[in-house]
Formats: structure tokens, sequence, C-alpha cells
């Protein structure tokens, strides 16, 4: 019997296995040991997921503000003869629940006056509401529909005031506060709804973009300042003093005493909106004494 070779056999001078080649395979490839800790880091997994979550949340604010700046300029090229057509509904739903035509026929004959001292740009008018709710409320909507609510006109001392709240509401109009708030809360929505689809959940999309829609409904605390200058504007031009005027927000801040911060708020607060006013007055030197006209 012949022996076994001590080493197998060569073919063409290579070895038929991986013997003499230490660590190396048949094709000449090494596979070295894999240090360890290689895949792993010292961060706690909890701090990695803050830095993501917050790098997630600062991306999802800055597309929301870019969308609803996009939306803010938008809302104002629809021609307002267009956002009028789209607020026949809200003007018939208010006019149905008229409850006092006399009372709304002088709402309308205070803001006829404001706007003939202070007129509107051509082609955008204003249409006076009158409305039943106890809450002491004012708003201008769609179209240049401007409502006012029983509990707010009960709480006005005088008409100076409450030609305030409606030169207020008229200004909103003018400068066309509602539409580039549809616009924001329309282009802000799409944003929302789209992070929220793409998070795979139908509810919290579909929730995520009413609130952006809501959201865009309400004015900027900015939108709020120029209002009250515009407002103010037109006081002093239709009674030619201001006094009065800063009667509105001492009564706003009776009633919402108990509200939100200002931080919270699209509203700036009540007593530096009077502060503003008196700042205003003065710049123009309109008088901030005069002669204050009851209410009918």
């Amino acid at each position: 019997m012949v022996p076994p070779p001590e080493h197998p056999p060569e073919r063409d001078g290579v070895p038929a296995s991986g013997a003499g080649r230490s660590g190396a395979s048949a094709s000449g490839y090494s596979n070295p040991e894999i240090p360890e800790g290689i895949n792993t880091t010292d961060e706690h997994p909890l701090k990695e997921f803050a830095w993501l979550g917050t790098a997630v949340l600062v991306a999802v604010a800055l597309l929301v503000m870019v969308f609803g700046w996009m939306g803010h300029l938008a809302g104002a090229l629809v021609p307002f003869e267009t956002e009028r057509k789209w607020g026949v509904p809200v003007a018939e739903h208010f006019r149905a629940r008229d409850p006092d035509p006399q009372v709304s026929a002088y709402l309308r004959d205070l803001a006829d006056r404001l706007i003939a001292a202070d007129p509107l740009p051509e082609g955008v008018s204003v249409t006076v509401h009158y409305d039943a709710s106890s809450m002491v409320n004012a708003f201008a909507t769609l179209g240049g529909n401007v409502v006012i609510t029983r509990g707010l006109l009960q709480a006005m001392p005088h008409e100076n005031a409450l030609a305030m709240v409606l030169a207020h509401e008229i200004a909103h109009v003018r400068e066309r506060h509602v539409i580039r708030a549809l616009g924001r809360g329309v282009l802000t929505s799409i944003a929302l709804a789209a992070i929220g689809g793409a998070s795979g959940s139908d509810v919290a999309g579909g929730l995520i973009g009413q609130a952006g829609f809501t959201a865009g409904l309400t004015f900027s605390r900015s939108q709020e300042r120029d209002a009250d200058r515009i407002a103010l504007r037109g006081v002093y031009a239709l009674y030619g003093h201001v006094a009065g005027a800063e009667a509105v927000f001492e009564t706003l801040a009776q009633v919402h005493r108990h509200g939100p911060p200002e931080w919270l708020s699209t509203h700036p607060d009540s007593r530096k909106r009077i502060a503003a006013m008196a700042d205003e007055a003065s710049r123009h030197g309109w008088p901030r004494d005069g002669a204050l006209t009851a209410l009918p």
C-alpha cells in the first residue's frame, strides 16, 4: 500500500486547497474577522430619536411656512368679484337670520358713512349683517360680508366704539385679508395633508389637513394691527377725532380677561392695541378728545 502524500497535489503550481495561504480562499480573497462594535454608537438611542424628531418638525414647519406664504400671495390675486360670488351663500345665510331689520339698516348706514369718509378701493364692497348671537363678536368673511352680533352691539358704550369695530372689519375687507387667509389655509392644508398621507394614516392626514385649513382662516397679529391702524384713520375721517375708539379694546379686555395669553392668540394684547392707537393718533395729530355719539 502506498502512503498518502503529505500535501495535496498541485495543479500548474497552484495548491489544490487553500493550504499554505493563511486566511485566504481558493479564489484569492481574504475573509478577515470583523472587529466588535463597528456598527454601534455610544449615543443613547433616545438622543438620536430626539435629534431626528426635531429635524422632522423643523422641516415640516418650514414647509408649512412656505406654503402659507405662497397662499397669502396667491389669495390676493383672486379678483374681488370672484370672492364676492364665493361669498353669496354666506350673505344669504345671514340675511335669512336677520333678527331686526331696523338695527341692520342702522349698521349698514354707519358702514356707508365710514366708507364715504374713507373710500374703499374700486370694485371692493362691504355688506353688513346683524346676527342674534349673544357672543361679543364681529368678523369679516368672504365677499365683503361683515357680521356684528347682538352681544357686541349691547357691549358698545357709544357709536364711536361701534364705528371702530365696523371700521376694523371693513379694513380686513379693504386689505383682502379674508381671501389671503383662505389661500393660506388651503395651501397649508394641502401641505399638512401630504405629510399626514405620507404617514400612512388617512385619519391622521385628514385631521392634520383640516387643522391647517382652520388655522389659515384666522388673521395674523400683523393683519390685526394693520386693521386697527386703518380703522382709526376711518374713525378720524368720520368724526374729526378718535375719541372713544379705545373703548372697544377696554371692553374686549374685560370680556376676554380669562382668555389665552397673547402668544397663543392671533389677536394682539388689548392693552398693547390701546397704546398703539394712542401712538398712531399722536403721530398723525388726530385729536383724542371729542364729542361722543350715543347709540340710537
